[in-house]
């Protein structure tokens, strides 16, 4: 279980319809969400299933590196007692491949959600935009200034219209504040700081990750319904950088919302 922050895109959106709109867009990716059965496949191998090698451990099953997943089906579902139609049960398909048959929802991502951000404001907006009824902003906010990279800045937000929020100025803010983290750790010779990154012995190369990484979070929910991640990408800086050449690309009257996850 885990929280973190992520950034769902809508098309222009009266501020009055942003938790709905940003409800409806994020329903398909609840993990709870029952989906018509599937087959759930394992990995090809028996062997690089690590259920399959607890069960090798246990002597549930063979201690023999050449199992087939006809094997491991018919003695994991004869010894367990699990029948067709449990959730347990191991099929096999006419290729030889192992699966479960599954209602869970394999796009789940989230469990619960909050337009309210754990550790304060996640977004700035531009100066002259403060007050603008279609920001979205909470005043209750109490966040740990050593969890909180934009501490003690005004003209802070959870969102908006794409053209109300000030990208720049928040990339600057945290490379400010990973700025003065580099320092401290050279200066202290303490263990490498590891927020929001692994630091390098590079100030520069810190300082270009802190703005590369300063607005895209973990996950981004696209205008088109698409879902990316860091680690549906495998890369965190292409997924840095497509997030943020596609949102500094963004219409002025699309609407960015900072959304906190569980998961």
């Amino acid at each position: 279980m885990s929280h973190y922050e992520m950034l769902v895109v809508l098309p222009p959106t009266p501020p009055d319809r942003y938790y709905e709109e940003t409800a409806a867009r994020l329903a398909p990716y609840r993990i709870e969400l029952e989906v018509p059965e599937y087959r759930a496949y394992a990995a090809e191998r028996p062997q690089d299933e690590g259920w399959v090698r607890g069960m090798r451990e246990n002597g549930t099953l063979p201690e023999w590196d050449g199992l087939s997943w006809a094997e491991v089906a018919e003695t994991v579902n004869r010894r367990l007692g699990h029948l067709p139609g449990d959730p347990d049960h191991v099929y096999v398909d006419e290729a030889g491949r192992g699966y479960f048959l599954s209602t869970y929802n394999p796009r789940g991502e989230w469990d619960y959600y909050s337009l309210h951000q754990q550790d304060g404001p996640y977004l700035l907006h531009l100066p002259e935009a403060a007050g603008d009824p279609r920001l979205l902003v909470h005043d209750d906010y109490e966040p740990d200034p050593e969890r909180d990279g934009l501490h003690g800045l005004p003209h802070r937000c959870d969102g908006g219209p794409r053209g109300l929020l000030d990208f720049e100025a928040l990339r600057d803010a945290h490379a400010r504040t990973i700025g003065r983290r580099h320092d401290e750790w050279v200066a202290s010779g303490g263990p490498r700081p590891c927020w929001p990154f692994p630091f390098t012995p590079d100030r520069a190369e810190n300082l270009a990750l802190a703005r590369a990484s300063a607005l895209p979070g973990y996950a981004l929910l696209r205008m088109d319904g698409n879902w990316t991640d860091i680690r549906r990408r495998g890369d965190s800086a292409a997924y840095w950088q497509e997030t943020n050449d596609y949102l500094d690309a963004l219409d002025p009257d699309a609407v960015v919302l900072a959304v906190s996850c569980h998961s």
